[in-house]
Order: structure tokens, then C-alpha cells, then sequence
């Protein structure tokens, strides 16, 4: 997931690796305190306004909560054992910057986009058979999806 959610490493060294790792571990924080946030959020609003929401809804919010502080606090433990030892550092480091590695990560990528995309004209089609909302929450993503496709090929091609 990490070539998903951080940028290509470009670090030569161990100094400007951590220099990396240290930038990741604020986003991570940030993360964990979002995390954070739609608990406390959630508790705030099934308790007040939204008291008739059910069980399922509120352990699917509690749960996307809990899970994206979980995944923070591995995220978090592993950054401070790269740090904490200079073998570690470096492995990873190496491995980051190989750039088969990288390689192999903008296959999986654009693999797991066409297969989504895939999937939601799935979804479209049986939409038409069952639910017009389904229909056009799908319609909606594709949308989404090609548009900011569209438009951060346009960014790159100009900041690159």
C-alpha cells in the first residue's frame, strides 16, 4: 500500500530517507488523528441528531474510525523501528528506490484501476436492472474517476 498512499522515494542517502520518514510519519499522525475524528464525530452525531440510525450504520462509522487509527499505529510502529535502526534504514531504503520495485507498484496500480473501472460498469449494468440510484452513483464514479484521470495527467505532464 505504500506505493499507493506515498510518493516515489528519490532518496540517495540514509539522511534524506529519513528526512522521507519523518514526513510520512506526520501524515500517518494526521491520519490517525482523522481517525480519530469520525469516532468522536460519529458518537457526537448518532447521539444527538441522528438517534434512529441503527447498529450496522454505527459500527460501519465506528469501524472506518478504528480502522484508519489501527492502520495508523502499525504505520507509526514500523516508521519508528526503520528509524531506530540504521540497518533497517537502509534496507528499506534500497528497496524503495529500486525501481523495479517501482515498477512492479505502477503495474499494480493500473491494474487495480482498470478492475475497479471494470467492476463499477458491472455494477452499472445491473443498476439499470434494479436501482436508478445504483445506475447513477456508478455513472457518478466513472465520472469522478476519468475526470481527475484527465486532469492529473494534464498537471503532470506540465510540472514534469
Amino acid at each position: 500500500m505504500k506505493g499507493l498512499f506515498c510518493v516515489h522515494c528519490k532518496a540517495k542517502n540514509n539522511e534524506e530517507y529519513r528526512v522521507v520518514l519523518r514526513k510520512r510519519l506526520i501524515k500517518v499522525r494526521l491520519m490517525c488523528m482523522m481517525g480519530l475524528l469520525v469516532i468522536v464525530g460519529a458518537a457526537a452525531l448518532f447521539h444527538t441528531l441522528l438517534q434512529e440510525a441503527g447498529e450496522w450504520h454505527q459500527g460501519a462509522v465506528y469501524g472506518m474510525g478504528t480502522g484508519l487509527m489501527l492502520g495508523s499505529a502499525v504505520a507509526m510502529f514500523r516508521i519508528h523501528r526503520i528509524l531506530s535502526d540504521e540497518g533497517k534504514l537502509k534496507e528499506q531504503r534500497l528497496k524503495e528506490t529500486d525501481e523495479r520495485e517501482v515498477e512492479i507498484g505502477n503495474l499494480a496500480l493500473r491494474q487495480t484501476a482498470k478492475l475497479l473501472l471494470l467492476v463499477m460498469y458491472i455494477l452499472m449494468v445491473f443498476g439499470i436492472l434494479v436501482s436508478e440510484e445504483l445506475l447513477k452513483l456508478c455513472c457518478l464514479l466513472i465520472g469522478i474517476f476519468l475526470l481527475s484521470y484527465i486532469g492529473f495527467q494534464r498537471y503532470y505532464e506540465r510540472k514534469v
